[in-house]
């Protein structure tokens, strides 16, 4: 299909969904204001009707001192009748559900319904009946004639008949433009995109390098051809800019990684370090912290090596094994553990679970991760609960009592580089990628990482492992350890 047809159709199919909702619109409009017209024309008749025969039946009541008989009421409605059924009126009186007048044809009594009617209010609706409209408006008499109801139908035939005639002339006119509107629409197209084919065949040169010389590429769509050849140049060009675009970001991207992730056994082995250093403490502590600082050096440069793996190798596997969720929990307590001391902060540890299947080296990563902003995140002298345990699935939890974050910046806390507080999180030397890194972790684990946090109570996350990897006694709980 050429360009001008597409083009044709669819200007076309704009114009005439255009005009079409136009008129619609306007017809809808011009209705509505009818029905506006006729109903607060109905509602005004009523309101006199309903005081009139109020005032009328406590005049019939003070003169002979006793409840109007149902003869004096009938006549009394007749003439009300009488007079408004020259304009398609029609009037009924009930007590207490017994009918003492009616001239409202049987069909559109049917469909009236007063049940459950509140004592000032009225009951408002349109009836149809045979191919016929009606307005009927039901309410209470009032006064201490409260028990009286009065309904008040009015034709609104006439006014549904003009809509529908106005809507079939609308229709007629509506064609007779559209198909003007076609043929000028189509001359125009043929006229305004003969330059453009001519555009067409001189861009053919460029692209052929031929630019002292005419050549002739057929094709079926002129503007099709003339951005296929354009666009091939812009292709060429956007795939070296993306592909130099992403090898800058997957470096930065590393290194940022790296540096977060570098940042906390470093800051164990200063710890230990100074430790070893200012410490008066026997042979056997210094021992325990040495061997400290060179699990931590281990860690950090398994973990780099992970990391460069994860980031280089597409296809990188995970070095899966099967572990103990206690053990894993002790050697993450170990490496924060003067983090914790710092701020007086007790974590928690407890596990159901007797085995696990996973890289240890990134679940333990991804642990120390949640357990660091966790651990931000809480006020001194609070706790921090590390769990894990099974519910259907094997589950790892992570909970802190802190400021906790509201539903928008819960949403948003594992995109990279996202801080809850900038200035916070900025003190405390977070850049913003550690649960972004620990969500890559959980999912190349098979696991979702969850988080619930309520702003003021606290945060819990959970790394859930539906993965097929997971041994089955993990679907069954196991007692506390």
């Amino acid at each position: 299909m050429k360009f001008w047809q597409k083009a044709f159709i669819t200007i076309l199919v704009v114009f005439i969904a255009s005009i079409n909702t136009c008129l619609y619109l306007t017809s809808k409009y011009s209705f509505s204001l009818n029905m506006e017209r006729d109903m607060g024309r109905a509602t005004s008749e009523y309101h006199f009707i309903t005081k009139s025969v109020n005032e009328t039946l406590n005049s019939l009541y003070y003169r002979e001192q006793n409840e109007p008989t149902s003869s004096s009421i009938e006549s009394l409605m007749r003439s009300y009748a009488d007079y408004y059924k020259k304009e398609n009126v029609f009037l009924e009186l009930n007590h207490a559900k017994q009918r003492l007048f009616t001239n409202i044809p049987d069909l559109v009594t049917s469909g009236i319904n007063d049940e459950g009617l509140a004592k000032e209010a009225n009951q408002t609706e349109v009836l149809s009946s045979n191919g016929k409209y009606y307005l009927a408006i039901t309410g209470r008499v009032g006064g201490q004639y409260e028990d009286y109801t009065l309904t008040y139908v009015r034709d609104l035939s006439e006014l549904f008949q003009t809509h529908a005639r106005l809507n079939r002339y609308l229709i007629t006119v509506t064609a007779a433009v559209e198909t003007v509107l076609a043929l000028v629409l189509l001359l125009l197209l043929r006229k305004l995109t003969h330059p453009i084919r001519i555009m067409q065949k001189a861009t053919n040169k460029i692209s052929g390098g031929i630019y002292n010389e005419r050549v002739s590429l057929p094709g079926k769509d002129e503007f099709h051809e003339l951005a296929e050849n354009f666009n091939q140049m812009a292709i060429s060009i956007q795939e070296k800019i993306n592909e130099l675009d992403k090898n800058v970001q997957d470096k930065q991207r590393l290194v940022d990684n790296l540096a977060h992730e570098l940042r906390t056994p470093l800051t164990a082995i200063r710890g230990y370090a100074e430790y070893l250093q200012n410490a008066n403490t026997s042979e056997q502590n210094r021992i325990k912290a040495a061997g400290y600082i060179m699990s931590e050096t281990d860690r950090m440069k398994n973990l780099a090596f992970k990391l460069l793996d994860l980031a280089l190798v597409k296809n990188s596997k995970l070095d899966l094994q099967r572990m103990n969720p206690r053990e894993l929990f002790d050697q993450v307590q170990s490496g924060m553990q003067t983090k914790l001391r710092s701020k007086g902060i007790k974590l928690e540890i407890s596990s159901s679970l007797e085995e696990l299947t996973g890289d240890s080296i990134l679940l333990q990563s991804m642990l120390v991760n949640l357990v660091d902003n966790a651990l931000k995140a809480s006020a001194r002298d609070s706790i921090i609960e590390l769990r894990a345990y099974c519910e259907r699935f094997p589950i790892l939890e992570v909970r802190d009592y802190g400021w906790g974050m509201d539903e928008e910046q819960t949403a948003l806390v594992c995109e990279p580089f996202y801080r809850v507080d900038p200035a916070r999180s900025r003190s405390a030397g977070g850049i913003g990628l550690g649960l972004s890194l620990c969500r890559e972790i959980a999912h190349l684990h098979g696991a979702e990482l969850r988080i619930n946090s309520s702003s003021g109570i606290g945060t819990t996350v959970q790394v859930i492992f539906t993965t097929h990897l997971q041994p089955p006694e993990n679907l069954v709980m196991h007692k506390e350890v």
